[in-house]
């Protein structure tokens, strides 16, 4: 039903059609009562994030302000704040205190507090971000594959056993010595930031022996001579798997539905840029990471790599999850991946 005066109900129903395959019926619903009057209420939203160009669907969103655009169609006056920290950790921190709304972050971080929040605030992932190729990068001309690593050789990720680079390399750990030997190489692991880890390993006195990071900085450090892969994530995982993620308290979902769906239509809406203009993205994330404009042409070479995919849907997260509950990282196994994301994307299919 439509109020006197609204749009007539078969261009209501086309309306919603339309709008059903990026973010279901319900948000195609709210999109068009909006349109038809209503007053605009105003809300204030912040999002911590990580760094790295894995992000690059939430920094076109911000410098384009992309969610507020969305938001004033559904009648909302929004006000986004954006805010990168450095680590998984420091993310879930910032949602279970209330500080931050949204996080952006690392899959493995996003699964512990889905986790650790069922009985209470319920964490759920609002939807993927990117799924790309991970590289474990080293500095020892000796070191082919995990198994010459030794006992004082060091690896610098974001944070050991929990950031997304920990689980894979607990992963490929497990093929290289055998079942249950997960834990191998934990005791190596060291907490560094991607900028401080590049320069260590970069640094002749430094006991870091590898880097497990993501892009660019990766890239960087590869151009770098005396610099060769080990491994990459889609080796250990065979294939595409979600890198990043967006998650949130249940409470922004229901308690802000406006906010919530303008989210997804905006998030939509940077993915297909990013498809359609790799050139004007990179753009983008210069603009809102203030990174030097020499690094330009190395960005555009990630953002055009087929390896690096940007997209909503969840990829092989079910693989993922399954070994994060086997090895007692999750104490709940969950099902699919719909128990740990919300069912805004439901419609775009994932696994």
């Amino acid at each position: 039903m439509v109020r006197s005066g609204g749009m007539p109900g078969d261009v209501l129903g086309r309306a919603i059609r339309s709008l059903r395959s990026v973010v279901g019926a319900a948000t195609a619903v709210t999109l068009v009562l909006a349109a038809t009057g209503g007053s605009a209420s105003a809300e204030t939203a912040k999002v911590v994030l990580q760094f790295g160009i894995s992000y690059l669907p939430l920094s076109v969103m911000q410098a384009e302000n992309l969610w507020e655009k969305r938001a004033k169609e559904l009648g909302l006056d929004l006000k986004v704040e954006w805010q990168n920290l450095g680590n998984g950790g420091a993310l879930n921190d910032a949602i279970l205190t209330g500080s931050a709304d949204l996080a952006a972050g690392g899959l493995a971080p996003m699964m512990k507090l889905w986790d650790r929040t069922r009985g209470n605030v319920k964490v759920r992932g609002i939807a993927a971000l990117n799924s790309s190729s991970l590289l474990l990068v080293t500095n020892r001309p000796d070191i082919k594959s995990l198994k010459d690593f030794k006992p004082d050789d060091k690896i610098a990720l974001s944070v050991p056993k929990v950031s997304y680079q920990a689980v894979v390399l607990q992963m490929a750990a497990e093929e290289q010595f055998g079942k249950g030997q997960f834990g191998k190489l934990d005791a190596q692991t060291v907490s560094m930031k991607h900028s401080d880890a590049v320069a260590a390993l970069l640094s002749a006195r430094s006991s870091i022996a590898a880097y497990f990071g993501s892009s660019p900085y990766q890239e960087a450090v590869m151009k770098r001579p005396g610099i060769q892969k080990v491994l990459t994530s889609f080796d250990v995982l065979g294939g595409p798997t979600t890198f990043s993620a967006v998650w949130s308290a249940t409470s922004f979902v229901e308690k802000r539905p406006v906010a919530y769906k303008a989210f997804l239509l905006a998030l939509d809406d940077a993915v297909k840029r990013i498809a359609s203009d790799k050139p004007g993205v990179v753009d983008d994330y210069i603009k809102v990471t203030n990174t030097e404009e020499s690094e330009r042409e190395s960005l555009l070479a990630i953002v055009n790599d087929p390896q690096n995919v940007y997209t909503l849907v969840p990829q092989s997260t079910e693989k993922f999850s399954e070994f994060l509950a086997r090895t007692g990282f999750l104490d709940n196994k969950p099902v699919s991946w719909k128990d740990y994301f919300f069912p805004g994307i439901y419609p775009l299919g994932g696994n």
